[in-house]
């Protein structure tokens, strides 16, 4: 007489059911909590280049006495030309009168640029990454297949935008502009003198630091 085996119990539909949602609320819990965790690593990348830049832009004007002047690019609008500006006087590319200077005639750099990311602005208005090279003591930037670029190169953020940099600031305070658009790219902006403190819109809520443009 052969023994009983108790007979193998399958999975029912509805068990199975069970199983694959309680498998997407937990791909949709692990989903969730990565993108929080790239969302803030950028924040603090971002908050840590605006603060690396005040640093760069304090030594600049302890050395030379003012600051890079926003008034000499040609489109005050531009920000990439605005941004191209800033990013060539700290690494001590040109004078405070935006002249080229030569390799001797180059000034002391005040920029780390090992953290910082550049791009140029391409006719789509997207950002292309863009890298510095350093060869035979010359400072050019090429794009990714090793070509100069001609084209305005900026900083950006790691939302690829670029900083935003104004001086003189147009709203009428005092010293200079700089800060990220954060992660949704955008901002207020401000042309002429403010009058009164305008009100923060849902658009400034992310901007890095989130007191500007209108030193809230």
């Amino acid at each position: 007489m052969s023994p009983n085996h108790p007979k193998a119990k399958g999975f029912t539909l509805i068990e199975l059911l069970v199983v694959i949602v309680i498998i997407g609320i937990l791909a949709g819990i692990t989903f969730t909590g990565a993108n929080f965790l790239l969302g803030t690593k950028d924040i603090k990348k971002a908050e840590s280049e605006v603060e690396a830049l005040q640093l760069a832009l304090k030594q600049y004007e302890s050395e030379y006495g003012n600051l890079p002047d926003t008034e000499l690019v040609n489109d005050l609008d531009d920000e990439s030309a605005r941004g191209q500006l800033l990013l060539f006087s700290l690494l001590g590319l040109i004078d405070e009168v935006d002249n080229i200077l030569s390799k001797e005639e180059r000034r002391k750099s005040f920029l780390p640029n090992d953290i910082y990311t550049f791009a140029t602005q391409t006719e789509s208005g997207d950002y292309k990454i863009v890298f510095m090279d350093l060869n035979n003591g010359d400072v050019t930037f090429v794009d990714g297949e090793n070509e100069q670029v001609s084209e305005f190169v900026c900083m950006i953020d790691p939302w690829n935008n670029p900083y935003v940099y104004e001086f003189p600031r147009r709203d009428g305070h005092r010293g200079y502009l700089l800060y990220s658009k954060g992660p949704d790219g955008m901002s207020s902006i401000f042309k002429t003198e403010l009058t009164s403190t305008p009100n923060i819109e849902d658009i400034d809520q992310d901007n890095i630091p989130n007191s500007e443009p209108g030193k809230w």
